[in-house]
């Protein structure tokens, strides 16, 4: 068939103009074709409407509309007012009644009018009615004969026999229905008490799986039905009056106790559980007042806020004790090993050394330094018994406050006091264990007096630098955890806190102040005489030592109370944190006496003999940088030169950077201190470099003097001059060699080195010159020729000093010169001119011969030139008259002349 059905076919199919009609037609055709007949529109029986009651039935559902028709069997007045008339007023319905009273007499009217009409009829069928009666009841066959129970009796015995089998038949049917009417009255009452009677099974699983708010709330909401309506549990119907009632309430309150016990039983077990749960520690905060709610809310015996607050109390010193003992044990332990260890000086040393490399690296690792292990145990003492703290205090004391401010509400008396009580005496436990620990002494007291002596704490063996990294490693844990506690606020613990953190500190950088001073006296053993690559004649370990001093200089800003973030090297006085007078006083004495210290090791390492650190360092030679040459570290005079040069770059130059920078850090001022360390690099300069001279001197002077005094020169006699003597070769010679030692060791030195020894050696001259009763003119000539070639030779390395000393000796030499009288006088004076121009070309061919034995004594060719047009622009003077001694200026113009 179609789905689609076309609209005007179904208009015409029933008659219809509309798809929307108001009322029915007459008549319409029905789905075969055939008329539908349909009976006229009902009128109101009230008379309030029009003939609309079908049409408007129609509309409604059909058990309603059953209802509302006058004809039906089922008809409801009260419907069919509420339906039909449903706006109606009241006057409206006054007039309904009339209406219907009305309709009622006039239907009467015409039932009488019809009995009148047809009053023969009705008679007619009363007599005949009357004797069929008389037959049935008279007759001897009547079914109603009165013997007969009036017909009834063989249908009685019929039902008689009826019941019995039916009885027979359905009488277990009855008695089973009866009894599954009972068990579903039973059930339904079940059924409206399921959540009672259910009750014990459902807090039983809900305790078990720990959902304590729904336990909560079916258990309140238990107890709400049975104090206030019990009624609705269990409704017993009765027909025996007040026995039936008081006999089903007996066993009622019987099934109300029972099932009651089993849910008290579970919320009994249930405040046990909660109970112990307050006492586990490592619940959180949340979970334990949540807790502290339920158990309030079901009245339990115990306060629960004593409960928590007391059980976290002593969980907390417990914890605390324990921490602190074992780590305790560890430290002890840590320095036991220490203790029987076997460890000298050179170990101590070379951890010295692995920790100054370690500096160097962008992650720093002491793990392998000696202490380290001891250093970590108590790194690891503070950090757990802080954390210890950390994690179980600020719980305890949330709930102190809530308690105290009213959000938890307890009904122990005093609470709040004790709560307080225990939580400070657990802040003071936690200061007490760490100043015993660490011996710890106000910082007002300790100030006034001179450096403490080393704990016991402080592991043994173990340097500053590894110290200093775990000191401040253990005071960032140490103030990390004051700062939460201060920030909780509990009565007078921040100003303890405060004290704990300062004297920490105070007592830190008396630590690192003596390990700091003691690593000093050993650093010389650091040096292995390995030549800097960037400053010359210098070694390496001027780096390590800069690095060391500038590294404990940080780590005691840092102890101290500086800031983390901060940078010493590049911190300018504004940004700088200001650290305690008392911290400052300690500090810059230990870097005092640090600097003194090495300064005492450079003149030890210069005077000793090189021990290496390394084992496997088998050989002394040194290479020198951009050189063929090698140093033998093993020699006296190769260790002195290094010193020197290491010295006055440690003082001119390490000295005053380490110090500007512990300037600005601590914001002191250090320039008298400076002046007194200048003074005594200067004093051990002078003490080393006297030595090295003063040894080199004596060599040659010992040459000066033989020649001179000790090798059968007749000065008063010997003829004009020929050449130089060979012991003025020979101490040249010497100084050559001292020359090319200093050189290859410490260029920046030479000057230095051949001007002192020319100031030490020309004094020695002088004093063998002195020696000699008197002077010959050759022997006259002879030293003087001597002299001016020792003079030019060495005229780059002349001074003050040793020229004055020169000018002496020639002024001896000129003063013992005996001269003749009269006309042998004047005769020696020509002849004494024509000589001196002798000993001037003897001077220039002398010079000439040795140039290149004595090249290393020239000048550099720009200052040789330069030197060279200043003699010219004071050249002009005529020689001396007849009967002096030729002098030294006379003698080098002629010569530079002739040059």
């Amino acid at each position: 068939m179609a789905l689609e059905t076309d609209e005007a076919e179904l208009l015409k199919l029933y008659s219809l103009d509309t798809l929307t009609p108001t009322r029915w037609a007459s008549s319409a055709a029905s789905a075969s074709g055939a008329p539908l007949a349909l009976l006229p529109d009902e009128p109101d029986a009230l008379g309030l409407r029009g003939p609309h009651v079908e049409a408007t039935s129609r509309a409604l559902a059909p058990d309603v509309r059953a209802q509302v028709l006058l004809a039906s069997k089922a008809f409801d007045a009260k419907l069919y007012l509420s339906t039909l008339h449903p706006d109606a007023t009241f006057a409206d319905l006054s007039r309904a009644v009339q209406h219907l009273e009305e309709s009622m007499a006039q239907r009467s009217e015409a039932l009488k009018v019809l009995v009148q009409d047809n009053f023969d009829r009705f008679v007619a069928v009363k007599a005949t009615t009357d004797g069929v009666f008389r037959e049935m009841r008279d007759g001897a066959a009547g079914p109603l004969r009165p013997d007969a129970d009036y017909g009834t009796a063989q249908l009685k015995a019929i039902l008689a026999q009826a019941s019995a089998k039916a009885d027979q038949v359905f009488m277990p049917v009855l008695e089973n229905n009866l009894k599954a009417a009972k068990l579903r009255s039973t059930l339904g009452v079940f059924e409206r008490s399921r959540f009672f009677f259910n009750l014990p099974g459902s807090l039983g699983e809900a305790v078990a799986a720990e959902r304590w708010d729904v336990a909560l709330r079916d258990y309140k909401k238990g107890k709400y039905l049975l104090d206030a309506r019990p009624g609705q549990l269990l409704a017993f119907n009765t027909a025996d009056g007040s026995k039936g009632n008081a006999k089903q309430q007996a066993q009622q309150r019987r099934v109300f106790n029972k099932v009651w016990d089993a849910v008290e039983e579970t919320m009994r077990e249930m405040r046990e559980r909660l109970v112990a749960l307050l006492r586990e520690p490592k619940r959180g905060v949340e979970e334990q007042e949540r807790t502290i709610e339920i158990l309030l809310e079901l009245e339990p015996q115990q306060d629960p806020v004593s409960i928590f607050l007391e059980s976290q109390h002593e969980h907390i010193k417990t914890l605390m004790r324990k921490s602190f003992d074992g780590h305790h044990a560890r430290v002890s332990a840590a320095a036991t090993v220490a203790t029987i260890q076997n460890v000298g000086d050179k170990d101590r040393a070379r951890d010295i050394q692995a920790c100054v490399r370690q500096l160097s690296r962008a992650e720093q690792n002491y793990d392998r330094s000696l202490g380290a292990e001891a250093w970590q145990a108590i790194h690891e003492l503070v950090r757990h018994l802080s954390e210890t703290l950390v994690q179980t205090l600020p719980s305890f004391w949330r709930v102190c406050k809530n308690n105290m401010e009213g959000k938890i509400k307890s009904r122990a008396p005093g609470l709040q006091a004790q709560a307080r009580a225990w939580a400070t005496e657990s802040v003071e436990a936690y200061i007490a264990m760490l100043s015993h620990f660490f011996n710890l002494t106000e910082v007002t007291l300790l100030a006034r007096k001179p450096l403490s002596p080393l704990g016991s704490w402080v592991p043994q063996n173990g340097c500053s630098v590894t110290a200093a990294h775990y000191m401040r490693l253990t005071l960032g844990e140490l103030a990390e955890a004051v700062k939460e506690f201060t920030a909780l606020g509990i009565g007078s613990t921040p100003s303890s806190l405060k004290g704990l953190l300062n004297n920490t500190r105070f007592t830190f950088t008396e630590t690192l102040c003596h390990l700091w001073q003691n690593d000093a006296k050993l650093f010389f053993m650091l040096e292995d005489w390995s030549l800097s690559p960037d400053t010359e004649a210098t070694t390496l370990y001027l780096k390590d030592l800069s690095t060391f001093h500038k590294s404990n200089a940080r780590a005691a800003y840092f102890i101290a109370g500086g800031s983390e973030t901060a940078d010493t090297s590049s911190r300018s006085k504004d940004s700088a944190v200001a650290i305690a007078p008392e911290f400052t006083a300690r500090i810059k004495a230990a870097f005092l006496d640090a600097l003194y210290a090495f300064l005492d090791g450079l003149v030890h390492l210069a005077f000793s003999d090189f021990d290496p650190l390394d084992p496997a360092l088998t050989t002394s030679q040194k290479v020198v940088a951009d050189s063929r040459l090698t140093l033998d570290v093993q020699e006296l005079d190769t260790r002195i030169l290094l010193s020197v040069t290491n010295l006055e770059h440690l003082n001119k130059v390490v000295v005053p950077a380490l110090a500007k920078q512990f300037q600005d850090a601590f914001n002191v001022k250090m320039g008298e201190d400076l002046k007194t360390i200048d003074e005594v690099a200067q004093q051990l300069d002078e003490i080393l470099f006297t030595d090295f001279v003063k040894r080199k001197g004596d060599a040659i002077a010992d040459i000066f003097r033989t020649g001179i005094l000790s090798s059968d020169i007749a000065w008063h006699s010997i003829p004009k001059p020929a050449e130089v003597h060979s012991f003025i070769y020979e101490a040249l010679l010497s100084l050559v060699q001292v020359h090319a030692q200093v050189r290859a060791v410490a260029k920046p030195l030479v000057q230095r080195t051949i001007s002192a020894l020319l100031d030490d050696l020309a004094g020695v001259i002088l004093e063998a010159f002195g020696e000699i009763p008197r002077f010959g003119m050759g022997g006259m000539l002879q030293a003087t020729l001597e002299i001016e070639f020792l003079h030019q030779t060495l005229s780059q390395y002349v001074t003050p000093k040793s020229e004055a000393t020169l000018k002496q000796i020639y002024e001896t030499i000129s003063r013992k010169y005996v001269r003749g009288s009269g006309a042998a006088g004047t005769a020696e004076a020509e002849a004494l001119q024509r000589e001196l121009e002798s000993v001037k070309r003897t001077l220039v061919s002398s010079r000439k011969a040795t140039a290149l034995e004595f090249l290393c004594f020239r000048r550099p060719r720009e200052e040789r030139d330069s030197r060279a047009r200043d003699a010219r622009s004071r050249d002009g003077s005529a020689p001396s008259s007849a009967g002096a001694a030729p002098s030294s200026s006379e003698i080098r113009t002629s010569s530079e002349r002739r040059r």
